[in-house]
């Protein structure tokens, strides 16, 4: 079975919003739009919490990274009903009692309607059953994970034994409200947190919408300890969703959290989701990956430049190379020339990321308005011959009344040249330099490997 070109954009699943912050996931989906050739985002991951109306609301027209990567096609949408808008889609999940919508859903999903995109069909009964039949092996275990290093700063093994009590109830009636909806075997997040709801807070607890509700409910009502164990089984029930909802609609499954309990559920995948056997990268077996430290533009700033940045930057011949060496390698992985091709090529491509969003934002975050405005007059005294000659021959002849020309007209002469000479450094330096940040990554031959932070390059 081989999978197709996406990775899935896990930190937009909105029932997991309640552990991804707006800046986890805005750094996500701008690395991830720069550095993956496709990501796919399903209907409700777009119309879910309020971290896609958030991203919007920062572009008044629709210029957003969002939809630039929607009209533009390396932004794939996943849909479950053929030939129905988003809006469609939001009033027909909304009917059949799914849950985690803002009120302003509604707002999104029109906006997003309005930008032409070529969607993917997916199977939603098919993901519920695979990610039930997931969770329940994985919860049931007769014993918990192996921790990958041997430690438990998250009191993950104190949360699984306390778990015991009541997994085995709470997974069977969260399997059977869900199997009604379904009308056939499967888990629905939606269900299973008011399953949770009424264990914690009593059967009288009114309907639960989201699980940030939830926590602040049970945190209030009984206790810190019991929000702690509720954090800690949704933040496992949300991974394994999202892993299994790649395996689902074919893609590389990402992850926007990294703890420990996370990282260990990297051994145990293949036995929870698909057997190793049956799953190659294109045509691919191996695990191998590479690690490096990039420079990229920081979140902050990014956050503030155009789509049409964005569309430059993915048309630009730098990252056309970088995109076909990635291929290339991956084709085949062990091959230290297209490794070291790959390496060299990214390395460029992140030079270029610098230079297009150093246009946009100026240099040192300084805005473009600014550099512009200081430097239109450098740019005038450029082309008037022995101008600045002159101002220095005028400082330099004045220097030693500089006490008394202080005293009437203020500061010394000899800071006009030198804030002239500032300028023309700040012009020139603005053309190539943007602020930056280091940023690890892993790029990795098979989907599924777990880094920190959650940006995994694993499609060509």
């Amino acid at each position: 079975m081989e999978e197709n070109e996406a990775v899935l954009f896990s930190a937009g699943h909105g029932f997991y919003h309640f552990a991804v912050s707006q800046d986890v996931f805005d750094r996500s989906l701008l690395y991830n739009l720069l550095l993956q050739p496709t990501i796919a985002i399903p209907d409700h991951y777009l119309l879910q919490g309020a971290r896609v109306g958030a991203h919007q609301k920062r572009y008044q027209s629709r210029d957003s990274w969002l939809e630039t990567g929607l009209r533009n096609g390396f932004v794939v949408p996943y849909l479950r009903q053929e030939g129905k808008s988003l809006s469609e889609q939001l009033e027909r999940m909304t009917r059949d009692d799914r849950r985690g919508f803002i009120q302003g859903a509604s707002d999104v999903a029109e906006r997003l309607d309005r930008t032409k995109f070529v969607p993917e069909h997916w199977m939603s009964a098919d993901n519920s059953r695979d990610f039930g039949a997931a969770f329940s092996r994985y919860m049931t275990s007769d014993a918990p994970p192996i921790l990958e290093y041997q430690v438990d700063p998250d009191d993950f093994l104190g949360f699984w034994n306390r778990s015991r009590e009541w997994i085995g109830g709470e997974l069977e009636a969260g399997l059977e409200r869900s199997g009604k909806l379904l009308n056939s075997d499967g888990l629905l997040l939606s269900q299973l947190i008011q399953v949770s709801g009424e264990r914690l807070l009593g059967h009288d607890c009114g309907r639960i919408e989201s699980m940030g509700a939830l926590l602040d409910q049970a945190k209030s009502r009984v206790g810190s300890s019991a929000e702690r164990d509720l954090r800690m089984f949704y933040t496992i029930a949300c991974e394994l969703y999202n892993r299994s909802l790649a395996d689902t609609i074919l893609t590389s499954p990402g992850s926007p959290r990294w703890n420990y309990f996370v990282a260990a559920m990297d051994l145990w995948r293949d036995d929870a989701l698909v057997a190793t056997d049956d799953l190659t990268v294109g045509g691919v077996q191996s695990d191998e990956h590479v690690d490096l430290v990039l420079r990229l533009p920081r979140v902050d700033h990014l956050r503030t430049v155009s789509g049409d940045a964005l569309l430059a930057i993915r048309r630009s011949p730098t990252c056309d190379r970088y995109f076909e060496s990635l291929a290339h390698w991956r084709a085949s992985p062990q091959d230290q020339s297209r490794q070291a091709e790959l390496v060299e090529s990214l390395r460029r491509y992140a030079v270029e990321i610098r230079k297009h969003v150093g246009k946009d934002i100026g240099v040192f975050g300084l805005r473009p308005q600014f550099i512009s405005g200081a430097t239109d007059l450098t740019r005038t005294i450029e082309k008037v011959s022995g101008v600045v000659q002159g101002f220095l021959s005028y400082a330099t002849s004045t220097a030693a009344a500089a006490t008394g020309a202080m005293a009437v007209s203020g500061p010394m002469p000899a800071v006009v040249p030198a804030g002239f000479a500032t300028l023309f450094v700040l012009q020139t330096v603005a053309k190539y330099y943007s602020p930056s940040q280091p940023v690890e990554l892993e790029v990795s031959a098979r989907s599924g490997v777990r880094v920190y932070p959650d940006v995994t390059i694993t499609r060509a």
